[in-house]
Order: structure tokens, then sequence, then C-alpha cells
């Protein structure tokens, strides 16, 4: 009897052992085809408007290594295996005032923004989503080339341009499905124009003649790999000040898990009401030059090199971007000449003029 029990005791101690481990309108002006035939849509539009090295060692993602297809323009897991076949749909959106709040944006792999006339205005590259509608749509800049050549034939979609651009559009070895040529776009009767064209991005990918997926632009890490040893933590607005307009800030919310934008002091919000906050902000300082198209506006220097701004995970990489020619993605490197690596997710790409940034005081 004393055995058993002694055997007994024994084993519920093992057993609590083992269990204790522990812009301007001049544009409009000079575009030269008109588009198709206004109609109202049902949406209605809405309002306007410790050490830092220790910390970097901890900082992970936390989204789970994909199992499946990655999107080359997110490296995040895809859930239509077919898109990955699909090419690039690389739209040109308005950011006026009067253009705001934008539709369907937010869903863009990469968005980049640069400097029209008084304005910046978006080219927002759609490929692991297709949504419904997209817009207002505007008209192309001579910006566009450089950055439409280093996506692999995409379809690049339009309200036109005028004479000295949509020939420079032929010259390209794009997909050109512009308003001027394409009857799937459409007017928002309920918005002012110029700024209530639309287009859906499956009529669209329906006229694709090639698919031709792009590469990634950018690299991106693993799941629960740390950032450089250079990235710093950053609290606080990150301010970017276009010049002429707008000014732009980037705030990182870790509830999001994004960098919310606000532009001219205001939230800068969809059709939907929700901030913009994608998970990663390029900030690559670029020059610009006077587009042989028009005086008025400027010509970002997509190819070359300058400063670089990474904002991922809650914190700021600084470095330098370069890229070799027009077909080429751009490479980041941080101050010790290292590759940056960006978290999984939506990436938008900002291009100011050298010396527009302003990082939060410490």
């Amino acid at each position: 009897m004393f055995t058993r029990l002694f055997a007994l005791l024994v084993a519920l101690a093992l057993v609590a052992a083992a269990c204790s481990g522990g812009d301007g309108d001049a544009d409009d002006a000079a575009t030269t085809t008109t588009v198709a035939e206004e109609t109202t849509t049902t949406e209605a539009p809405a309002d306007e408007d410790d050490d830092a090295e220790d910390e970097v060692e901890e900082t992970t993602t936390t989204t789970p290594a994909p199992t499946g297809p990655v999107a080359p323009l997110t490296g995040e897991a895809i859930e239509s295996e077919s898109a990955l076949d699909r090419p690039a749909l690389a739209v040109k959106i308005d950011n006026h005032p009067r253009a705001r709040p934008q539709t369907g944006i937010e869903q863009a792999d990469l968005v980049f923004e640069v400097r029209a006339e008084g304005v910046t205005r978006f080219l927002a590259v759609f490929h692991s989503t297709a949504p419904e509608p997209l817009g207002p749509v505007r008209s192309s800049r001579t910006s566009d080339f450089e950055i439409l050549t280093g996506l692999n034939r995409p379809l690049y979609a339009s309200s036109g341009g005028n004479d000295y651009v949509a020939a420079g559009l032929r010259q390209l070895d794009i997909q050109e499905v512009t308003a001027i040529s394409q009857t799937e776009y459409f007017r928002d009767g309920s918005r002012p124009a110029p700024h209530n064209l639309y287009v859906n991005a499956e009529d669209l990918w329906a006229l694709a003649e090639d698919d031709a997926p792009p590469e990634p632009w950018f690299s991106y890490r693993q799941a629960d790999a740390p950032l450089v040893s250079s990235a710093d933590p950053i609290e606080g607005a990150v301010r970017i000040t276009y010049k002429g307009s707008p000014v732009v800030t980037h705030t990182w919310d870790e509830d999001a898990g994004g960098w919310l934008r606000t532009q001219d002091g205001r939230p800068h919000t969809t059709i939907t009401g929700d901030q913009l906050a994608p998970e990663n902000v390029v900030i690559m300082s670029a020059n610009y030059t006077v587009s042989p198209a028009d005086t008025a506006s400027p010509e970002v220097q997509s190819v070359g090199s300058g400063d670089l701004f990474v904002l991922t995970q809650g914190h700021v990489i600084q470095g330098t971007w370069s890229r070799l020619d027009a077909v080429s993605k751009p490479q980041l490197l941080d101050s010790s000449g290292q590759e940056i690596l960006l978290t999984p997710g939506r990436t938008w790409v900002l291009m100011p003029d050298p010396g527009s940034v302003t990082l939060p005081l410490e």
C-alpha cells in the first residue's frame, strides 16, 4: 500500500514539473482628346478632406511567413494564384483637392507620388487586387515614362495627354489603355469635371494583349527577421514638403500596422473614410527638370541616385537610392552599405526634391 502511494506521489510530482516550463488644371487645356460620355455612378463622395540598437534587434514582423504564392510587388501571400500571371496595372490618379477622397488607391501594391503643376499626382500600381472602381483618373506626365518601363510591359491607364506625351507613350514597351482609345471609362456626375473619371480594374485587364507579370520592385524581409542595425525607432510625424504643394506627413500607428498619411494638415482618407496607412513609405529625394511636353510641368528624374529615408515597422532607415536605367529597379542601401529590406505589404514611394524631408525632433 505504501509502495503504491509513494509511486503515485512521484508520478504526480513529475507531471507538475513538466507542466511548469515556460495640381492646377493647366493639363486639361493641353489634353487633346475627350473621353467617354458622362454617366453617374452610385457612389457618393465623402467629405474632403532604452537603446535604439537593442530595440532594432527585437523588432520583427508579426505576419507569418507565406506558405503559398507571393505577390511580387508586396512580398505578401496572394489569394488568387491566377492573378500572378497578369500584368501590372498602372493608373494615373488625381490628387487635386477637388479629387479627394480617391477611390481604390488604398489597395494599390505600389504608389508613386511625384510633383505636377502646383499639386502632386499618383501613379498607382495594382497587381494583387482588382478594385472597382478606381479614380479619379487623370492625364499622363513625362515623369511616368521611366517608372512604367521598370514594370515589365504594364497596362497603363490615364485620361490622355497632350500630343508630346501621347507620342512618347507610343514609343514605350507598355500596353496603353488610356481613355483616348478605350470606352471602359465612365464619369461620376456627382463630382466636378475633370476630377470625376473612373474605371474598373478588371475591365482594363480584359484588354491585356500580353501576360507580362511584374518583377519585384523592392526586396522584403522574411517573417520574424530583424531590421538592419541602422534602423532607428521613430516617434512623431515625418514631414515631406513638396515644392509648390502639398505638405505630407506620415506617422507610425502600431494598431494600423502602417504609416498614417496626412496632407496639408488633414487626414488623407479614401472614399471609404479610412485613412491611408501603407506598411512602407520609401522617400527617394529626386531632382526635377522642366518637362519637354509643357514648360509648366516638372519632370522627375527617377533614374540616378539620391538621399533615402525608408519608413518601416515603426523605424526610419536613412541611406541612398540608386537606379542605373529605366528598366532597372532602385537599389536601397543604408548608411553602411547594407541592402534595406522592406516589411511585406503595400509601399508608397514619395519623390520630393532634395532637402524636403524633416524628421521629428528627438
